[in-house]
């Protein structure tokens, strides 16, 4: 059976929900050479700020991703996805006839909207589902 709800997520135990955000941060950050002082200079947002995004649980700020995203030319739409802010589009699987679908694993997992608890919870009942699918078509 093909699935799509194996597919690569970014976030990890020891990633934040912004980790892909703070990436693109200190990558944008070291091709300018600039130091942690000079970030925090042009952009307002202090060094432990930024290392918060690495491994924080909550996303940050718009007025954080904001300062950060202009100073160092990314795209705003992008640096709010990055950061955990807004969810990234769905992601389009091919099922068993060739059809279209969305990931709802991996809308699950990006939606900032929701608690660590409520994530678990939803994963949790779309294992449920898909067992119960499984049968069904055996």
């Amino acid at each position: 059976m093909h699935s799509c709800y194996n597919m690569h997520v970014t976030q990890g135990p020891e990633r934040g929900v912004a980790y892909d955000f703070w990436w693109r941060v200190r990558t944008e950050q070291g091709a300018r050479g600039w130091t942690d002082e000079e970030l925090r200079a042009r952009t307002g947002v202090a060094r432990t700020t930024v290392d918060r995004l690495q491994a924080g649980r909550r996303p940050p700020t718009a007025r954080v991703v904001n300062a950060l995203a202009e100073a160092l030319d990314i795209d705003l739409t992008e640096a709010h996805r990055l950061a955990g802010r807004t969810p990234a589009p769905p992601v389009a699987c091919t099922d068993e006839d060739g059809g279209s679908r969305v990931s709802a694993r991996e809308a699950v997992r990006r939606d900032p909207a929701f608690t660590d608890q409520q994530r678990r919870t939803l994963l949790d009942l779309l294992d449920i589902f898909e067992q119960a699918n499984r049968g069904r078509r055996a």
